[in-house]
């Protein structure tokens, strides 16, 4: 594998190539106008978005450590010979033997529509039961089976707390549930003896293991004739639970400052239906969404979110389901989050032990229908169903805010029917006029997503790579075509303020490599040891929030994808560790909850261009080298400057200015580098990419500052 640095050296070599020409001039000169503001910087730009079945809860943030902990997804089974185990998927029986039965009954279960049967007929000395030797949830898209192999570690010191619905009939003995390598080698166990009466009851207990397993599972057994079934069992490590949620990746999101959190999707939301999330969590129906061919457990409903949203500081953001649902049942969801103990949905909300309205604000009508997922339509025809939904909705709560699904749409007659791409894009063409000609009374903002520059197949490295840097200048190109169409087309041209809600970096078939510790490549595994993101993302994606924090009148929520999810997290998670991503870093210098002001910076920097990616991502030519962005805080004291520089082979010295005050001498920097652009950090090294901190001093307000090569480096002054 060739190292990355290696790729930059050759850079400099590439003179033919105008996109990767090397520059001499390494000078600049950066004045910020503290006295001239462009705006207020909406704080929830910083926000961000989770999906249900992307793994964004479970395996990540859920403290839970069972896959397929309700028995839901049914047994995987050889096609030859179709031979039934009885249990289901990611279960193993403990034993196969004649005296054993095991079966996933749908007539009789503690949460809808399954359980696992298990009966021992006659003494034995094999036990009838099951037994999971531990998983991680990952994307669908890297395994239809949602997990990988990640065999469980117990060691001496933890605890582990269980829970479980048991139904017993004619069982003589115990219920047994074991940590250990075997039925016969357990390091702990806790036994249950059913109560009076056969019918379901929950049982908890805890597991302390007496010694260290490296290949451990979690069992579940009887060894007494009779039958059981078990519904709903739970396995949290107790360090690490708080509420349903893991400690440790909960403290590192606080550190990023996350302002707004959009859930529960995406594509998830066309087929997601609240009230399958509220209630007792024990006994909410686990379901398959279509949308993702994936299953959730419904463990994190309406409830948990708006309790992580609470937990992290973060205004919720609610998607409701426009694919399969209807406008009465959306309203019913405004008024379980909104409505007063004197409505229906507040009375079950009180119930279900929340009697405060949540007062969420910010609710989309659907995500991305101008694509065909579940409910895909065309844009006037989604403008009509969006009315209907505002109309109902806002019976619920006429102050909430409504966020309209929005396109960069295709001119219409750009591809015609016998197009091979027309069957994926069949609703966008005139996607936005549409919309904004049925819809654009109703609406408060619109939302737009931003993916780029994606499909990179046959570039080479040092093209995507520069291309990656410019996805600043790329957006701010297809956001100016989109007010122009707002001023021609939206009522009384109005200028709608742009919901960001879906956006990163994003290259497919990158030919570059990551700068990964043992030259690991298995997409199924990689997870296992590092994330995927890397300096690349933090630098691209860098440029963006300067775009957003540029034009503050233009963005009113950005949501970046994805805050949990396997692999491509902002928050790396593994069941036992968490680390930060280098976005993460990156967002810990950028996210704020103060409403700042944008300040006017002037800049002067050498520059590079690019080559086009698509006909949809094109060249770029005279892109500076330095990107930047400045804001003043509420206490109108704190000033913020952010220098990226995007040169890829040489640190830029540049001259800071700082005009319309005094400010202090001491000036702090941090910085944000890798020794190269596709460094990622690894549960071995999680400081590979890492934040420094240092004082440097202005004399004046102003400073002469070397801006390493491919960094983010932010300035905070302090006026006088």
């Amino acid at each position: 594998m060739r190292n990355s640095l290696q790729v930059v050296f050759l850079l400099c070599a590439w003179i033919a190539s105008p996109a990767a020409a090397c520059y001499s001039q390494s000078s600049g000169a950066i004045t910020v106008h503290v006295d001239e503001s462009m705006g207020t910087i909406d704080p929830r730009i910083y926000g961000h978005f989770t999906e249900e079945t992307l793994s964004g809860f479970e395996g990540t943030v859920s403290s839970e450590l069972l896959f397929n902990r309700k028995f839901e997804i049914l047994e995987e089974r050889d096609i030859a010979p179709p031979i039934f185990k009885g249990v289901a998927a990611g279960w193993e029986p403990i034993a196969l033997d004649t005296h054993v039965t095991l079966v996933q009954d749908t007539q009789v279960y503690f949460s809808p529509s399954l359980s696992q049967r298990i009966t021992l007929s006659d003494p034995n000395d094999l036990p009838a039961g099951i037994q999971q030797s531990g998983y991680q949830y990952v994307l669908p898209h890297i395994s239809r089976k949602q997990r990988v192999d990640h065999a469980f570690v117990f060691e001496l010191g933890e605890r582990y707390l269980v829970r479980i619905a048991i139904k017993g009939k004619k069982l003589n003995g115990a219920v047994h549930l074991a940590l250990g390598e075997s039925y016969e080698h357990t390091v702990a166990r806790v036994s249950f003896r059913l109560s009076a009466g056969e019918d379901w009851r929950v049982y908890t207990g805890e597991l302390a293991p007496s010694s260290r397993v490296e290949k451990g599972k979690f069992m579940i057994y009887i060894d007494s004739p009779g039958t059981i079934w078990v519904d709903s069992v739970s396995l949290v490590r107790a360090d690490l639970h708080d509420e349903g949620f893991r400690k440790d990746v909960i403290e590192l999101t606080r550190r990023v400052t996350p302002t707004s959190i959009r859930w529960p999707g995406g594509w998830f939301a066309s087929d997601y239906h609240w009230r399958d999330g509220i209630g007792p969590v024990d006994r909410r129906p686990a379901r398959f969404s279509r949308a993702f061919n994936a299953h959730t457990t419904n463990d994190v409903g309406t409830d948990e979110y708006l309790a992580l949203c609470r937990k992290l500081r973060a205004e919720p953001y609610i998607t409701v389901n426009f694919g399969t649902g209807t406008p009465e049942e959306a309203a019913k969801w405004v008024e379980y989050c909104n409505g007063g103990p004197e409505t229906q949905m507040g009375r079950l909300r009180a119930q279900n032990g929340h009697p405060e309205p949540y007062n969420v604000k910010l609710w989309s009508v659907g995500n991305e229908e101008y694509l065909p997922t579940l409910g895909g339509t065309s844009g006037r025809q989604y403008g009509r169903n969006f009315n209907a939904f505002s109309a109902a909705m806002r019976a619920a709560d006429p102050k909430i805010q409504l966020v309209a699904v929005g396109a960069f749409d295709i001119p219409k007659g750009a591809i015609g029917r016998t197009h091979p791409m027309w069957p994926i894009v069949r609703y966008m063409p005139d996607w936005t006029a549409g919309v904004l000609s049925e819809a654009g009374q109703q609406m408060n903002y619109y939302s737009l997503h931003y993916y780029a520059p994606e499909n990179v197949q046959g570039r080479s490295p040092p093209d995507i790579n520069l291309a990656a840097l410019v996805i600043g200048e790329d957006l701010e190109k297809k956001l100016d075509r989109v007010q122009k169409q707002m001023a021609q087309l939206a009522p009384g041209g109005k200028r709608y303020p742009i919901a960001l809600d879906e956006w990163s970096l994003k290259i497919n078939n990158d030919p570059t490599p990551r700068d990964a510790p043992g030259g690991a490549t298995d997409p199924a595994q990689l997870g296992l040891q590092l994330g995927a993101l890397t300096l690349r993302d933090a630098l691209a994606e860098a440029t963006v929030f300067n775009l957003m924090q540029r034009r503050p009148s233009d963005f009113v929520l950005g949501s970046r994808t994805l805050l949990y999810a396997y692999l491509v997290g902002l928050i790396t998670v593994r069941r036992d560790r968490a680390i930060s991503s280098p976005v993460a870093l990156m967002l810990q210098l950028y996210s704020t909850g103060d409403a700042c002001q944008s300040l006017r910076v002037d800049l002067s920097s050498s520059t590079f261009s690019t080559r086009a990616m698509s006909p949809s991502f094109a060249a770029v030519e005279g892109a500076k080298h330095l990107n930047t962005s400045a804001r003043l805080h509420p206490d109108g004291k704190t000033v913020d400057l952010f220098v990226v520089n995007r040169s890829l082979d040489h640190p830029i010295d540049a001259s800071v200015q700082l005009t319309g005050g005094q400010v202090e001498s001491d000036v702090d920097a941090a910085i944000l580098n890798a020794p190269t652009l596709m460094t990622v950090n690894t549960f071995a090294e999680p400081h590979r990419v890492s934040l420094e901190r240092k004082r440097v001093r202005a004399d004046a307000g102003q400073l002469s500052y070397l801006f390493p090569v491919h960094s983010i480096v932010k300035l905070t002054y302090r006026r006088k």
